[in-house]
């Protein structure tokens, strides 16, 4: 998010807010899709593609794409997360973890609403505002699966803007060839104790996210059907 960027926390918390159009097609609505905007900046587009890919566009843009989860497809807590994804164009390669220079053309994202202690007084507050002024999909911890940044594959760094509710792991970087497909299966369970040290609940939402306001650029990334899987 854009200038000043230490003041993205409160921003991020205070302003986003679920729409049901705008920024997705109907045909990501009618599968439960809704979208989280920034006021002000331009929104990320979402575009529902055929076998559940959904196409983002960010252009000097910022946006989410958020749906719960089903308890049905959670297997009962045995689960993996896989998902197929290109980026087709991408911004120079910027430092995810840094506030200010953190735009990456794809990300996927876990939220795992009331989760979350500690960091004091200062993240206790910003959970209560994230609950209060975005729901509860807001209110606890996110594990993020990142395609950008300078960092290597299997970095793992803490989320700047919601310290100390969210992790971020590198999955791919500059190395990755743009317009190939890459597949993915991550274990959030063990993402989660990695990274908060402790048995992760329930995931509650999945979000994918396209990310180019802080230094300016275009990403096109697809996401092809990301699902939960048995182990």
């Amino acid at each position: 998010m854009t200038t000043p960027r230490r003041t993205l926390p409160l921003i991020l918390l205070s302003s986003l807010a679920a729409r049901p159009a705008a920024g997705a097609d109907a045909s990501l609505m009618a599968e439960g899709w809704s979208c989280l905007d920034v006021p002000g900046r331009t929104p990320t587009r979402f575009v529902g593609r055929p076998q559940g890919t959904v196409v983002m566009t960010a252009e000097s843009a910022v946006g989410f794409l958020l749906r719960p989860t089903r308890p049905d497809e959670l297997l009962g807590g045995d689960y993996r997360l896989a998902w197929r994804w290109r980026v087709l164009a991408a911004p120079a390669p910027s430092d995810a973890a840094t506030i200010g220079a953190d735009d990456r053309p794809a990300s996927v994202h876990l939220l795992f609403a009331g989760a979350g202690r500690g960091g004091g007084l200062g993240a206790a507050l910003r959970r209560r505002l994230r609950a209060g002024l975005l729901g509860s999909a807001f209110s606890g911890r996110v594990l993020t699966y990142v395609w950008g940044g300078r960092a290597p594959p299997g970095t793992v760094s803490a989320n700047p803007h919601i310290a100390p509710d969210g992790a971020l792991i590198v999955l791919r970087g500059p190395e990755a060839p743009l317009r190939a497909w890459h597949d993915e299966k991550v274990d959030p369970a063990a993402d989660y104790r990695a990274a908060f040290g402790e048995v992760a609940p329930p995931p509650t939402h999945l979000a994918l996210s396209a990310d180019t306001d802080d230094l300016g650029g275009v990403a096109v990334a697809e996401v092809q059907a990301p699902r939960f899987l048995p182990l």
